[in-house]
């Protein structure tokens, strides 16, 4: 990202240019709260590639704001014009930056956490390629950074027969106050059982504008966004304290600690006591 807030530690940066795409390949250390600010005339994508965080904030300018945590292949959009500022602290991480030039398609949408599992799998393909130095790999990347352009403006910006829908979908977004509930009563309530109904009650809504309003301005599901934030404070109890996996379960609403260990595996690749045993690692000066 650009225009650090904060002093960054880059270790590894590896530039590539083809079809008007421009990809960044970064490696950092982030053990340190580490800052930083985008306001581009392009369109940003980041892919998230390698690497654990323990905290990050981000906020888009008249877009969303969450606290959810990357995981491995999330998707993070910024739109051109957009500006958006995010700090994050955690361990080495390693992710993706695309730069698409203006004026080569309909604006991208912002986006957090979004799936995209072609892309990820071509990123890391990409990054694989570029760590080698004959022709062939280079002939090899220069094609796929081709076929990448075309991707992310099919799949990640409206198409003609989806601008319609895209309008729509800013008129589901939640108003701040709206967002701002939502947030508050699932961090307040990690440990109980929610329902749809109870959460369409906070924001004042239907049922199917909850669903909808979820999509548009968290930019998942109601059940994603409550096991991701639910991941994210298990996480950080294994950080800052010493309770057992199975207290960190009962405080998080998971109905037993296989449930949270299950859980914590498929989102982060390893499971709680992994985490806690290389967190801890991580830690020591």
């Amino acid at each position: 990202m650009n225009e650090p807030v904060t002093h960054r530690s880059v270790t590894d940066q590896h530039l590539v240019q083809a079809q008007g795409l421009r990809l960044s390949l970064v490696s950092e250390d982030v053990r340190a709260p580490t800052a930083w600010r985008v306001d581009e005339a392009e369109d940003t994508v980041v892919v998230h590639l390698a690497g654990q965080l323990k905290k990050m904030e981000c906020v888009f300018a008249g877009g969303p704001a969450t606290n959810v945590l990357p995981s491995i292949g999330d998707v993070w959009v910024i739109p051109a014009g957009c500006r958006y500022e995010a700090m994050a602290q955690g361990a080495q991480v390693s992710f993706a930056e695309y730069r698409l030039p203006p004026g080569t398609g309909a604006a991208m949408p912002a986006r957090t956490a979004h799936r995209d599992a072609f892309l990820h799998a071509a990123t890391a393909r990409a990054a694989a390629l570029c760590a080698r130095q004959d022709d062939l790999a280079g002939m090899v990347l220069q094609s796929l950074l081709a076929t990448l352009r075309l991707h992310l403006s099919d799949a990640l910006a409206p198409g003609p027969g989806r601008r319609g829908e895209t309008a729509a979908a800013e008129r589901r977004r939640f108003s701040t106050r709206q967002r701002q509930r939502l947030v508050d009563h699932n961090a307040g309530r990690l440990h109980a059982a929610l329902s749809v109904d109870e959460l369409a009650a906070v924001a004042g809504v239907s049922m199917p504008h909850l669903l909808g309003g979820f999509k548009a301005t968290f930019g998942t599901t109601p059940w994603q966004y409550v096991m991701r934030v639910r991941l994210a404070e298990a996480k950080r109890l294994l950080d800052s304290s010493r309770a057992s996996v199975t207290t960190i379960a009962a405080a998080t609403g998971f109905s037993s600690p296989s449930h949270l260990a299950t859980s914590f595996g498929k989102h982060f690749g390893v499971s709680p006591l992994q985490y806690r045993l290389s967190s801890r690692r991580v830690a020591r000066p």
